[in-house]
């Protein structure tokens, strides 16, 4: 795994946020657990909005999947997944949506193609890069960066999706 490094400024996310064990209905890479259903219900969300509703917008076509990891996540593996788009620069935040300001920072993107994207990737990034990479995690958190080359399960040959992961250089 060979990421790019990119630094990027505080961006502010809205939309919808589930906590707790989201694998809990059913495990892996499918549309049946919390996160799937997350998705569903946020995209069902923006579907009923006219054009003027979507104003808060700034990035249309372009939606976040961040996961947000604490103490409790180690002990009993519950965390936030979020799910939203980029909020246009003074644009009235929704009622029914949840704000997230992701912090200025370094980050390793990694490109996953095909099965990489239901694989174990994360046990590549964390387990086996991240020790050898000389650098170490500045958040507890990473990015899924969905700009519509994740064509869905059913489509996965002809799928990429960027994983954003925060870093610093070790100390």
């Amino acid at each position: 795994m060979n990421p790019q490094i990119v630094r990027k400024e505080q961006t502010w996310l809205a939309g919808f946020s589930f906590y707790g064990d989201p694998f809990r209905l059913s495990p892996g890479w499918t549309e049946e657990n919390e996160i799937g259903r997350l998705w569903q219900r946020f995209m069902a969300y923006l579907a009923s909005l006219d054009e003027a509703g979507r104003a808060f917008i700034a990035r249309p076509g372009i939606a976040y999947e961040v996961h947000v990891y604490n103490e409790e996540t180690r002990n009993s593996g519950l965390f936030e997944v979020f799910v939203g788009v980029e909020l246009a620069k003074g644009a009235p935040i929704p009622l029914e949506a949840v704000v997230k300001v992701l912090p200025a920072t370094t980050y390793a993107v990694f490109t996953l193609r095909g099965q990489e994207i239901v694989g174990d990737w994360s046990l590549a990034i964390y387990g086996e890069w991240l020790p050898e990479s000389g650098y170490e995690l500045a958040h507890q958190y990473h990015i899924q960066y969905h700009d519509g080359s994740f064509k869905g399960f059913d489509h996965l040959d002809e799928s990429s999706l960027d994983v954003y992961v925060p870093v610093r250089p070790k100390a």
